[in-house]
This record gives structure tokens, C-alpha cells and sequence, in this order.
């Protein structure tokens, strides 16, 4: 940033209204246009600046077209700024959607954009009064090449300057008289078309982040930052982004890691729906560990069961006696962090040390689900993550509607109030999404009876939707789920497992078919139509029936639509469900 486009900043930062936003120099748009500022105002529209620190002294010949510079006794010949921002503001305007909200719906301009856009120019070392002697002290031929309602001026940018003066300033860059407030809906759009990389598909629907999401994710640093999320406050959407800033901005490659198998074939289906399959690799950790070892030549032996944990020790021992020191990637991004033991995030922090390398860890500590004791009982100072003063806190879940977040945490409330981490505090969600349906609690009479039931609930939103895919049966085992998928077959309605390791690694959200998993395997993903089943089960080796509260937990706040919650066995946890239905 020069330091003139530093005090246009800094002006815009503080004479805007507080509802503006302001981009600098993000590249817009399919075409990768790069204005200085892009800024939406609601009250006016949008808004393209150039930023020019020319002087006076080095301004040889200006036209309509082109200008002349002299520096350093050298001619250099350049584009007329106004006209290179009026490209940027023309090519991204008439590329814009044809988007229902951007588009005038009757009348005499019926289709034609609904929003007014402008652009101009600023000089911050060049005087109104300079500019005007540009041509030979002719006012009406300067005004021709650089019209005063298009560009700003070095006085006319001051601190002294009155912020409403400035505004009006802005305002009268735009040519037309018609204004239509930009809503926070039509906003949404103009980002989402603006910058692509804010988007994420996701089955039928494009998911945009909010602001304070797109805010952190464009000012993370390097070296290790933590991001401490609720569920469905947008983790893995900001996972999404960095990995493509950091593929666009470094020559490196980048790794992904994640507990979950499922998990990783989701995040890799994204990756490579951005086109950057190249750069980034992702994989759960035990894989991960797996290919260390086998890159470096390092044997182990184990039966299939132990061999995850084996391939880990091993590599651990080889990390730790300095036999491996890199891991042939600059970055590394770990989703869901809350599953990982201490010695894995230890191991992790090590190869990918503060000062030469970027770490960003993702977690929520109310749905770590697999060993309570691994659930980030520990600092991560502990295991060598430097993350202090580098900690973002996201408590705002924009994924689930309102009834459905306020049940899932009623639901698990007093159990994370007794678990609750004292080195890291528990985040309360806050509810950022739509009002939305009750959640739909089912009390049935029997295995078979709630299949029907669930099928039933399955083919009526199919209905609604259209989309098979847009639905998940989530089930505590394998065996909860045989006899649904029974009726499934009966019924011909299509769906996919994801139970055992083949069906995990090959899950895909291209397939239009209901997807069943357990709710393990449900962490970090999203549908919009959830059924819960047998959500009363409780392992035969659980020393406490409330142990499966923080697996459903994350099993509720996986619908962002609606949810169907069922059970059929009778204990504590079938009375406690009953409390809400």
C-alpha cells in the first residue's frame, strides 16, 4: 500500500458511514480486476476508486486517453486513470448476475440493474488548484479530462475535512439521480459476485460468508493463529479461503488435516471444485501419518488395527530424534482440532514451527465427541502452538436455524456446563440464522415402526426440495440404520452409506442420494433436512448414559433447515428429549 492509498484508507475509514464496506485492491470479479478500493455503499450503491500519488512537478501531457510522466529524466506514457477505473466499473457491472434482487422487476426499465454504481479518481498529492492548471490554465479542457464530480483531490481529503463534506463527495461521483438502497440481501449478492472466493457450493445452495467471516479470513497472518468457532459459525468456510489466498500468494504446497475421513473427502471435493487440487492436500490424520512414514522409508509393523496409532509413534520418534524435520509443505490447516490428542497437535506444531511456517487450527471444544478426555484438556501453549494474542473467537452459529440451535444446546446444556474446559472456556452459541420450524421429535414404537416413520419424512421433503441429496440420516451404529435402509430399497428411494472406511473415503454431496452416517462421521458437514435416529442409544460401555449427549449435540446442529429427531428406546435420554417435544 503507498502511503497515499494508506491516507485514502484511513479517510474512508473514517469519514464513511459505519454501514459501508471497503475493499482494497482484492481482485474483482471472473476477470481478476484489481481497483484500489471497492466500496459498497447502501445508501448510494457502488463505488470504484483509483489511487494516484502523482505530483504536479512529474505530469508532462494529460488527455482524454493517456498521460505522460517524467521520473528520473525518463518519459513513461500510462493510461488515463479514469478511464482504467471506468473499465474495472464497467466490466464488473455488466457482468453482475441476473439476479432477481439486482434487477428492476416492472416498468419502463424492467430487467435493467437496480443499483446505481460510479467511479472516480483520486489525487492525493495534487491540489484542486494544480489540477485545474493542468492544460494551460484552461479550466473547461482539464474538466474534460478529469471531470471534478470523478475525482478527489489532495485538499479535498484532509483530516480537517468535514466527514459529511467527504460523503457528499463520494455521492456526487454517481451520474444518475436513481438510488435504490442496497439491502444487506443485495449486498450478499454483489460480495458472492464481487469475490467468488467468499462462496462455497454446497449441494443445491451457494453459502456466502458474513462479513465478520470475510473480515477474519482476509487478515489472517502467518506463523500459528487459532480460530475458536461454535458449530456452524463458518470454520470450514474460512478454511476454504485460506487455503486458496494461500495458493494464490505462495509458491509452497499446503496440507489440510482433519480426524474425520468423511471430512476429509468433503473438504477435498471443495479443494478440488476451486481448481486447487495441485497445491493442497487433504487428509485425515492418521493418513497423513501413514504417508510420512512410507515417504521416509520408515517400516512399521503392526495388524490393521494398531497400525494408525504404530505409523504415528513412529513418526513422532523420528520427528522428535530429528530424522524428519519437513514435511514438504509450507502450511498446514486443521479442521475440527478438538479431536486431536495433545501429542498430535504437538507433533503437528513442531514440523510447522511459528516463525518459518503458517499454522491455523479450527476447533470447538463442545464437539469434541470421541474421548472426552482428549477434548483440548490441556493449552495449546503446552503443545507448542503460539498462538497468544493471534486467538479469534467466532460465536455466532449462522448454519442452524434459530429453534433448531436453541434446542441442540437446551438439550446438551447442563452436560457442557459440568464438562466445561478450564484452560478454554466454553463459547455459548449465538443465533445468527432465520427464525425456522421446531425441530420435530418422533417417540417410536419400535425399530420398525420409526423406519417407516423416517422414510415417510424423507420422501415428503423430497417433494419440497427436489434434491435427495439435501438430506442425512445420522444413526449412533451401522446396525441403527439396517432396517430404514430396508424400506429405503423398498421404496426406491436412493442413498448412500458411509460406514465403513470405503464408503467414508468415497462420500461425495455430487451424488443426488440420502446420505447415511453415523453421527461421528456427520462433524463438519452440513444438510438441509436432518433425521436423528435412535438418538436414545447408549453404548454398552458407556459409563454414563449422558456421555452421547455431546455426540448429539453435533448430530442436531447439522441441519440447517429442518430436523427430525426419533427414538424408540426408553432411558434418560429418550425422558430428557421428551422435555422438548
Amino acid at each position: 500500500m503507498t502511503p497515499g492509498e494508506r491516507r485514502v484508507a484511513s479517510r474512508l475509514e473514517s469519514f464513511l458511514n459505519d454501514d459501508c464496506l471497503v475493499w482494497y485492491d482484492i481482485p474483482v470479479g471472473r476477470k481478476n480486476r484489481h481497483p484500489d478500493f471497492v466500496i459498497i455503499d447502501p445508501e448510494n450503491g457502488l463505488v470504484f476508486l483509483e489511487v494516484k500519488d502523482w505530483t504536479v512537478s512529474t505530469l508532462r501531457q494529460v488527455n482524454q486517453e493517456q498521460v505522460t510522466l517524467e521520473t528520473d529524466g525518463l518519459l513513461k506514457s500510462e493510461i488515463n486513470p479514469l478511464v482504467q477505473v471506468r473499465r474495472y466499473a464497467c466490466d464488473t457491472v455488466n457482468a453482475l448476475p441476473a439476479n432477481p434482487c439486482l434487477r428492476q422487476n416492472d416498468g419502463q426499465y424492467k430487467g435493467r440493474l437496480n443499483l446505481a454504481w460510479a467511479y472516480g479518481v483520486v489525487f492525493t498529492r495534487i491540489t484542486r488548484q494544480q489540477l485545474k492548471t493542468l492544460a494551460g490554465n484552461d479550466e473547461n479542457a482539464v474538466e474534460k479530462i478529469f471531470p471534478s464530480a470523478q475525482t478527489i483531490c489532495q485538499d479535498e481529503m484532509t483530516q480537517s475535512v468535514l466527514p459529511e463534506v467527504f460523503r457528499q463527495k463520494i455521492a456526487g461521483m454517481f451520474t444518475t439521480g436513481f438510488r435504490t438502497r442496497v439491502t444487506p440481501r443485495m449486498r450478499d449478492i454483489l460480495r458472492a459476485h464481487l469475490f467468488p472466493e467468499v462462496t462455497v457450493k454446497q449441494n443445491s445452495q451457494i453459502k456466502i460468508m458474513d462479513i465478520q467471516q470475510e473480515i477474519l479470513a482476509r487478515n489472517i497472518g502467518d506463523g500459528h493463529r487459532v480460530i475458536h468457532g461454535v458449530a456452524g459459525s463458518g470454520k470450514t468456510m474460512i478454511l476454504l479461503f485460506r487455503c486458496l489466498y494461500l495458493a494464490e500468494t505462495t509458491p509452497g504446497k499446503i496440507l489440510v488435516l482433519c480426524y474425520n475421513i468423511t471430512l476429509a473427502s468433503y473438504l477435498r471435493e471443495c479443494i478440488e471444485a476451486r481448481g486447487l487440487a495441485s497445491r493442497v492436500t487433504v487428509s485425515h490424520f492418521h493418513s497423513w501419518c501413514a504417508s510420512m512414514v512410507k515417504r521416509h522409508g520408515i517400516k512399521v509393523t503392526a495388524d490393521r488395527k494398531e497400525y494408525p496409532d504404530k505409523c504415528f509413534s513412529a513418526l513422532e520418534e523420528a520427528v522428535n530424534s530429528g530424522k524428519i524435520t519437513r514435511t514438504g509443505y509450507d502450511a498446514v490447516l486443521v479442521d475440527e482440532g478438538h479431536d486431536f490428542d495433545s501429542r498430535w497437535l504437538a507433533l503437528i506444531a513442531r514440523l510447522f514451527d511459528n516463525a518459518s511456517r503458517s499454522l491455523l487450527l479450527m476447533y470447538d471444544d463442545a464437539q469434541s465427541i470421541y474421548r472426552r478426555e482428549r477434548a483440548l484438556n490441556f493449552s495449546l501453549a503446552s503443545v507448542g502452538i503460539q498462538a497468544q494474542g493471534r486467538t479469534s473467537v467466532l460465536p455466532v452459529n449462522y448454519r442452524n436455524p434459530k429453534r433448531i440451535l436453541h434446542f441442540a444446546y437446551a438439550f446438551s446444556r447442563e452436560y457442557f456446563e459440568k464438562h466445561q474446559n478450564r484452560e478454554i472456556p466454553l463459547v455459548q452459541p449465538q443465533a445468527g440464522g432465520e427464525e425456522g420450524t421446531e425441530p420435530e421429535i418422533l417417540r417410536c414404537a419400535s425399530e420398525r415402526d420409526e423406519a417407516r416413520q423416517v422414510a415417510d419424512w424423507l420422501e415428503k421433503r423430497h417433494v419440497l426440495c427436489g434434491h435427495w441429496s439435501d438430506m442425512a440420516v445420522l444413526c449412533p451404529t451401522e446396525r441403527s440404520a439396517q432396517q430404514l435402509q430396508d424400506v429405503m430399497t423398498l421404496r426406491g428411494v436412493p442413498f448412500a452409506t458411509c460406514f465403513d472406511r470405503e464408503g467414508k473415503k468415497t462420500y461425495s454431496r455430487r451424488k443426488d442420494v440420502v446420505h447415511l452416517l453415523t453421527y461421528q462421521s456427520s462433524k463438519g458437514l452440513e444438510f438441509p433436512y436432518v433425521a436423528v435416529i435412535n438418538a436414545s442409544f447408549v453404548h454398552s460401555g458407556a459409563a454414563d448414559e449422558s456421555e452421547v449427549i455431546p455426540v448429539l449435540y453435533v448430530a442436531f446442529t447439522r441441519a440447517t433447515r429442518e430436523l427430525l429427531v426419533t427414538c424408540y428406546r426408553e432411558n434418560s435420554i429418550s425422558r430428557h428429549l421428551e422435555d422438548f417435544a
